[in-house]
C-alpha cells in the first residue's frame, strides 16, 4: 500500500495488506542479496520469528519469508511478511514526548515485560544482539515488542566455537553494544547490557553518549546524576546489567526476573512523582518449559504509563516500530497521545463519594484467607489463555488461546469435547449465543468468527475492525453482538447477518472490557484509556463516562438489577459505581496487585476478583461486603470463571495450562 522507511540497512519496509489485514512487508536491497551472509541474517529473522510465540515479538507465519522474481529480472528479491504494530519505538515515543525522562516505576514496569520477552528468546537459543531504542515498539494496550531480529543469532556449539574468529558477524550500535560485541564475541548476556543502555537512556533522556554522561578519555559511564528519581535498589540493578564484565552481569534472563520479582516486593520511599509507592506485582518466574509459552497480549501488566490519545501516533507512526499500539505486529493495544513520561502515576485524590444506603465502606474488613485445593488440570493448548467461557449446565466451559485455537472442555474429566481452529492468530475473546449453539470469537487480527458450538464448524465471519478484538459481548435475546478493539472502536454486529449496524468511538486507548445491561438498553465499557464508558444502545450514543481509576481498566462488571457497576484496574483497586448518577460509591482497596479478573455468579449475589498475586476475592453485590479470600492458586489469577460457591476454574496468561479448584470446607 505504501513505503514506511527506506532508511533501514538492509533495505525498504512497507505496509502491506492480507485481504483486509494490515501487515508488513520488509524487502532486501537488491544489492545487498548478493552477499551470503546477509540473505543468510535475513531468512534467520524470519525463522525466528516464526518460533517465538510472544506478545512482545512480532508473529511471522510459516510461510513469511519468500522470494519473488519481478518481470524481466534474473535475480529474486527476498522478502519478509509479519505482523504489522501499529506503534511508535521508544526512540520516536521519547521525542514524541519532548525527551522527558520517564519515572522509575515506568521504567520498572517496562524493564519487566522487556525481561520477559528475552526469557523466550533465549529459551529458545536465540540471542537478540541488536537491543536499543529504535527496536523496541510499543503497543497500544502498553506491552512492548522487541523487533529487527535480523542480527539474532542461534546459539549452538558451533557458534562457541566460532567467536573470536572471523567467522562471527559482528553487529554495533553505538552506546547500547557491549565491549565483548564490538569484538565480535557476543553472549546472551549481551543482551542485558544493551537492556539496561536502553533503560538508561529512558529514565535520563540523553543518548549513552551524551558527554554529559559519557567520559571519552576515562572511558567512564556515569548516568546516576541525570537521573535523580532512581533509587539506589534500582539503579544497583540497572548498573549490574551494564557491567563491561559478562561475569558481573546476571548469568540468566531467569535469574534477572527472580531479581526484579524480590526488587519488586520492597515497599519503594514515597518521595517524589517518580518513585514507586507500592510494590510492583510480578507473577513469580518459573523456569520455562518446552510446552510453556509467557503471556500474550493484554498481559494486562498495568503499566504506569498513561496513554491518552494514542490514535494519532497509530496514524503517523504504523512502522514496524510500534512499540505500545502494535496489534500483534500490531499494536494490541492500541492508543491514544501520551502525557509527558514522568507524568506521576499516583492514584488521583478521590471524588467525594456518594455513599448508599445498601453499599458501606467495608472494604477494610479483615478475612482469614482459605486454601484452594487443586481438582482438575487442563493440559492441551501450547500458548497462553486470553479467556475462559462457562457454559450453563456448570459442567462445560470454552478457552481462547494465543495457539490460535479455542477449545471445548468437560470439567468433571478435563476431556475436551471440541476443537476450534481458524483464527491463525491469537484468539482474545468469546461469547455465546442465548442458546448456547454458537460460539463468538474475536482474534488479534480484528476478525471475529462464528463457530457451531456442537460441530465445530466455522459459520461465519464479521469482519471490520482494525485493531486486536479484545472482548465480545452479545445482548440478551441475541440479535446483536458488540466486539471492543484495541483500535478503540466498538461494533454492534447483526448477528444473523454478520454487518456491522454501528460504530461507538470515544475511547481514547484499547477497549479492555464491556457488558451489556440485562435491559438491552445500555452497553458498558472499560479501557486503557482508564474511564468507564456508557452508551445508549439504540441510539448508538455516549450517555456517561465514568473516571476515576488511574490505570487501565481490566474488567468490569454490573449488578443484575443494572443500578450498580463494579470495575477492576491496573490501579489495584475495584470500584462500585451508582450507574444512575455516575457516582462512586465505593472503592474496595483490599487487593495489592493488578486486578485482572472480576466474575458475577450466576444468581447475581457475589463477584469475585483475581489479580496478579494469585488471589481470589469475593464481593457481595449488594452491600460491598468483602466475603471470602482464597489463595494457593500458585499462579496469577488472570482468567476466572465461578462454577460455584465451592468451585474456580482460572488461568494464566504466564503458561498454556488451565486448573480447577476446590475451595475448603
Amino acid at each position: 500500500m505504501r513505503l514506511l522507511s527506506n532508511k533501514t540497512g538492509f533495505g525498504k519496509v512497507y505496509e502491506a495488506y492480507e485481504q483486509d489485514i494490515p501487515k508488513i512487508l520488509k524487502v532486501l536491497r537488491r544489492d545487498r542479496s548478493e552477499d551470503a551472509k546477509v540473505v543468510y541474517l535475513f531468512q534467520k529473522e524470519a525463522k525466528v520469528l516464526n518460533q517465538i510465540h510472544h506478545p512482545g515479538v512480532p508473529f511471522v507465519p510459516q510461510d513469511g519469508y519468500f522470494t519473488y522474481l519481478p518481470k524481466g529480472s534474473t535475480a529474486p528479491l527476498h522478502c519478509i511478511v509479519m505482523e504489522k504494530i501499529d506503534g511508535p519505538n521508544l526512540q520516536q515515543w521519547m521525542q514524541q514526548q519532548g525527551n522527558h525522562p520517564i519515572g522509575e516505576q515506568q521504567a520498572f514496569q517496562w524493564l519487566m515485560q522487556l525481561v520477559d520477552i528475552l526469557r523466550r528468546v533465549h529459551h529458545h537459543n536465540y540471542f537478540h544482539r541488536d537491543i536499543k531504542p529504535d527496536n523496541v515498539m510499543l503497543r497500544a494496550n502498553g506491552q512492548l515488542v522487541l523487533v529487527d531480529f535480523g542480527a539474532a543469532r542461534e546459539m549452538t556449539q558451533t557458534y562457541l566455537a566460532q567467536i573470536g574468529s572471523l567467522g562471527v558477524t559482528t553487529v554495533s550500535s553505538a552506546g547500547y553494544t557491549p565491549p565483548e560485541q564490538e569484538q565480535g564475541q557476543a553472549v546472551p548476556q549481551s543482551d542485558f547490557y544493551a537492556l539496561g543502555r536502553t533503560i538508561v537512556y529512558l529514565l535520563t533522556g540523553r543518548s549513552p553518549n551524551d558527554t554529559a554522561m559519557y567520559d571519552p578519555m576515562l572511558n567512564t559511564f556515569n548516568w546516576r546524576s541525570q537521573a535523580p528519581q532512581v533509587s539506589d535498589e534500582f539503579a544497583d540493578l540497572l548498573n549490574s546489567l551494564i557491567a563491561p564484565r559478562v561475569i558481573d552481569r546476571p548469568k540468566t534472563a531467569l535469574e534477572l526476573q527472580e531479581r526484579l520479582h524480590r526488587l519488586s516486593h520492597r515497599q519503594w520511599a514515597n518521595g517524589d512523582n517518580n518513585t514507586l509507592l507500592s510494590p510492583t506485582s510480578l507473577p513469580a518466574p518459573q523456569q520455562p518449559d518446552a510446552d510453556r509459552t509467557p503471556r500474550r497480549l493484554l498481559p494486562r501488566w498495568g503499566t504506569s504509563l498513561q496513554l491518552t490519545g494514542w490514535t494519532w501516533l497509530i496514524v503517523g507512526g504504523a512502522v514496524v516500530a510500534a512499540l505500545g499500539l502494535i496489534s500483534i505486529g500490531v499494536w494490541r493495544r492500541s492508543r491514544q497521545p501520551l502525557p509527558a513520561a514522568s507524568q506521576s502515576t499516583n492514584q488521583p485524590a478521590e471524588p467525594a463519594e456518594t455513599q448508599s444506603d445498601a453499599l458501606s465502606n467495608t472494604s477494610s474488613t479483615v478475612i482469614s484467607p482459605l486454601p484452594v485445593e487443586l481438582l482438575q488440570t487442563f493440559i492441551e493448548h501450547s500458548s497462553s489463555i486470553n479467556a475462559l467461557q462457562l457454559l450453563s449446565d456448570k459442567q462445560r466451559f470454552i478457552s481462547a488461546s494465543a495457539d490460535t485455537t479455542l477449545r471445548l472442555w468437560q470439567i468433571n474429566t478435563g476431556e475436551i469435547l471440541q476443537t476450534y481452529e481458524g483464527h491463525g492468530v491469537f484468539v482474545n475473546a468469546i461469547a455465546l449465543s442465548p442458546d448456547e449453539q454458537t460460539i463468538y470469537s474475536g482474534g488479534a487480527d480484528g476478525a471475529i468468527y462464528r463457530w457451531n458450538l456442537v460441530t465445530g464448524e466455522k459459520e461465519g465471519e464479521f469482519l471490520g475492525h482494525q485493531g486486536a478484538v479484545n472482548t465480545l459481548a452479545r445482548t440478551p435475546d441475541g440479535q446483536l453482538l458488540v466486539s471492543g478493539a484495541s483500535d478503540g472502536d466498538i461494533k454492534l454486529w447483526n448477528t444473523r447477518t454478520g454487518e456491522i449496524i454501528g460504530t461507538l468511538t470515544g475511547h481514547t486507548g484499547a477497549v479492555n472490557a464491556l457488558v451489556i445491561t440485562d435491559n438491552s438498553q445500555f452497553i458498558v465499557s472499560g479501557g486503557t484509556d482508564r474511564t468507564i464508558r456508557l452508551w445508549d444502545i439504540n441510539r448508538r450514543t455516549e450517555t456517561q463516562i465514568l473516571e476515576g481509576h488511574s490505570s487501565y481498566i481490566n474488567a468490569i462488571a454490573v449488578s443484575p438489577d443494572g443500578r450498580n457497576l463494579f470495575s477492576a484496574s491496573a490501579d489495584q483497586t475495584i470500584r462500585i459505581w451508582n450507574l444512575d448518577t455516575g457516582a462512586t460509591v465505593e472503592t474496595l482497596t483490599d487487593h495489592t496487585s493488578y486486578i485482572n479478573a472480576l466474575t458475577l455468579s450466576r444468581d447475581g449475589q457475589t463477584v469475585s476478583s483475581g489479580d496478579a498475586d494469585g488471589i481470589v476475592r469475593v464481593w457481595d453485590v449488594n452491600t460491598g461486603e468483602l466475603k471470602a479470600v482464597y489463595t494457593g492458586f500458585n499462579m496469577p489469577v488472570d482468567q476466572l470463571i465461578v462454577v460455584s460457591d465451592e468451585q474456580f476454574v482460572t488461568a494464566s496468561k504466564e503458561n498454556p495450562t488451565i486448573k480447577a479448584w476446590l475451595t475448603a470446607p
